[in-house]
Parts: C-alpha cells; sequence; structure tokens
C-alpha cells in the first residue's frame, strides 16, 4: 500500500445506536415511563481535567492530570406535558382538585426531589439493547415551553446525575451495552 494511504474502518450494524428509544424514571425498580419525546434528545458528559503545574514548566506535563469530575445531563425533548411529567422536573406539590390538578411549586429542594435514576432504553442497529442510566437525577436547567403554531408543544428538560456524599468518587452514569438480543 502506498504510504499515506490508509482503509478505513467502516461501522457494522453494532457499532451503531439508533436515535429512538424510551426514557425511564426509576428503572429497575419502578420502570414508569417519562413520556414521548420528540426532536431527538441527548446525553452530554462535561468532563473537568485538572493540570498539575510546577514550576518552570511551559505548560501541561503528561501524567500530571486528573480527572477532577464529570457531569452527566440527558437533555430531554419531552412531548408528554402532564402534571406528572412536571412534577418529575421541579419540586411541587400537585393537589386534585376535581375537575383540575393545581400546582404550587416550592423553592426548597428536598431528597424527595431526586429521583433514584433516568434511563435512556434504546437499541443498536442489530437488534441488540444498549441502556444508559444516570443516577440521582435532578432537573437543574431551565424548563421550555415552546408554543409553534400548528404544532405540538415540546417541553425541554435536563437531568443532571448527582453524586452521594457516601460515594463522592463513583461517577452517577451507568451504559450497559448487551451482546445479546433481549
Amino acid at each position: 500500500m502506498a504510504k499515506g494511504v490508509f482503509t478505513p474502518q467502516v461501522p457494522t450494524d453494532n457499532d451503531i445506536m439508533l436515535g429512538e428509544g424510551i426514557f425511564y424514571k426509576n428503572y429497575g425498580t419502578d420502570d414508569e415511563v417519562i413520556g414521548a419525546t420528540r426532536g431527538g434528545s441527548k446525553l452530554e458528559l462535561e468532563i473537568k481535567l485538572r493540570a498539575m503545574p510546577y514550576d518552570g514548566a511551559y505548560g501541561d506535563t503528561k501524567d500530571l492530570k486528573r480527572y477532577e469530575r464529570y457531569v452527566p445531563r440527558f437533555m430531554v425533548n419531552l412531548l408528554k406535558m402532564t402534571y406528572e411529567s412536571l412534577a418529575y422536573a421541579m419540586p411541587m406539590t400537585v393537589t386534585d382538585r376535581g375537575d383540575y390538578h393545581e400546582m404550587a411549586f416550592d423553592l426548597e429542594i428536598a431528597d424527595a426531589d431526586y429521583l433514584t435514576n433516568i434511563a435512556f432504553v434504546g437499541q443498536k442497529h442489530d437488534g441488540k439493547p444498549c441502556i444508559i442510566i444516570i443516577e440521582n437525577p435532578l432537573n437543574d436547567g431551565n424548563i421550555t415551553l415552546d408554543f409553534k403554531e400548528k404544532d405540538e408543544l415540546v417541553t425541554e428538560l435536563q437531568y443532571t446525575g448527582h453524586y452521594l456524599a457516601a460515594a463522592p468518587t463513583t461517577v452517577p452514569l451507568k451504559i450497559r451495552d448487551y451482546d445479546v438480543a433481549a
């Protein structure tokens, strides 16, 4: 083969993850479906690195960097809009008034406001499942109700995983990439 020429690696169907799937609240315990999504949702993993500088260094030095933290986030574009799905997103008290539900919002964040987890259950092109789980999530982003003419309302929610005080170095993220079809 000539110098500088390479053969690109072609992905197989077990390397490609499909974009559609289902979001669950408390996956593995309650398995409660959060609702339909539209417009694509995404997983973001914010990584914070710390360089360990020393006198006389001109820049970052190999082996003197460490991970300071990982912050996993799901950005979910929720199509299903109910008082329950909104209650997953922010601290509130819901009162049943018979023919309507009244929502009263709270500025305090209690332990009960954190979900056990939020999971995206999807599959690869070959049909094998792939599950992404963020533990101890709380919606800490803005809530946007996007009203458009002649279109459905889509709500964008941001769920961020939180570390536990008892396990401050355990990243609140799990990815299960299955080798066998479910």
